[in-house]
């Protein structure tokens, strides 16, 4: 068995902003490649990934092997935004900023700046000071931060003033029900609202139909990731699919995206 990454798009519906014809990045997701059981997504193994001794083993793997990526996509022209999730335990580690600091050094042709980390909204609250300092040296040092997973925790609004991020992401459990819940409408429109006056980047996760994509971009919501885009790929298939995808096929024929966007459910 080993860990391995797999990555899905973060693309933009808005003209001219995202340099790959609307692909801002790829979030980094682990996975596990198990000899009889194929690919296993991080349900199958949830427990290690925040385990006292196997946290920050798995996190310096993350950080190197995402890295190492994207420096690779760079050089070979694509300038993609890396998106790596960051356990709580391993953000909270003393040696985290040490172990961040190694690995910008080992991977230079990757500017910081093109680099996110994502962190789950409720680990802050483990230790708020510690993670705010933390985050805080993470954007001196170039790096951008997102809040991932936003609204399924119970941390309030004012974290939105208190922590250094740049990026929002609204949890997919909001985003799916948003065609036929007015409730899931309402948070969204409500994080988006307060995401814009903050001056904060905000990416809807789970996109998996025209219609999500249409009703989102009435509420100004131009970033996003799911299914109606994409599963997570192998490293081995980004390049081909940046250079087939352009944002501007889901405006032009829907009804085909919308096709493709139950395949990939199915």
């Amino acid at each position: 068995m080993r860990l391995i990454m797999y990555y899905q798009p973060v693309v933009s519906m808005r003209d001219g902003v995202a340099s790959c014809q609307g692909v801002i990045g790829f979030e980094a997701l682990i996975r596990m490649a198990h000899p009889q059981r194929g690919i296993l997504t991080p349900a199958v193994f949830a427990e290690a990934l925040d385990h006292p001794r196997l946290a920050r083993r798995i996190g310096c793997f993350v950080l190197d092997a995402v890295l190492a990526q994207g420096e690779q996509w760079h050089r070979d022209g694509l300038p993609l935004r890396m998106s790596m999730n960051i356990s709580a335990r391993h953000l909270l580690d003393p040696e985290f900023l040490n172990d961040l600091r190694t690995v910008l050094a080992a991977h230079p042709d990757i500017a910081p700046e093109m680099c996110e980390i994502e962190v789950t909204e409720s680990a802050p609250m483990l230790d708020f000071p510690r993670a705010q300092e933390t985050l805080l040296v993470c954007n001196d040092l170039g790096l951008r931060i997102a809040l991932d997973d936003f609204g399924t925790g119970s941390a309030s609004l004012s974290y939105l003033q208190k922590l250094p991020a740049q990026t929002i992401k609204v949890d997919q459990s909001f985003v799916r029900n948003i065609l036929n819940d007015p409730r899931d409408f309402a948070i969204v429109a409500g994080v988006m609202t307060t995401a814009n006056m903050l001056g904060l980047d905000v990416i809807a996760e789970g996109v998996e139909t025209i219609g999500h994509l249409q009703l989102l971009e009435t509420l100004e919501c131009h970033a996003m990731q799911g299914y109606l885009f994409a599963k997570p790929m192998p490293a081995g298939e980004v390049p081909a699919w940046v250079n087939n995808f352009n944002h501007l096929d889901y405006r032009s024929n829907s009804s085909t995206t919308a096709q493709n966007s139950a395949e990939y459910n199915e």
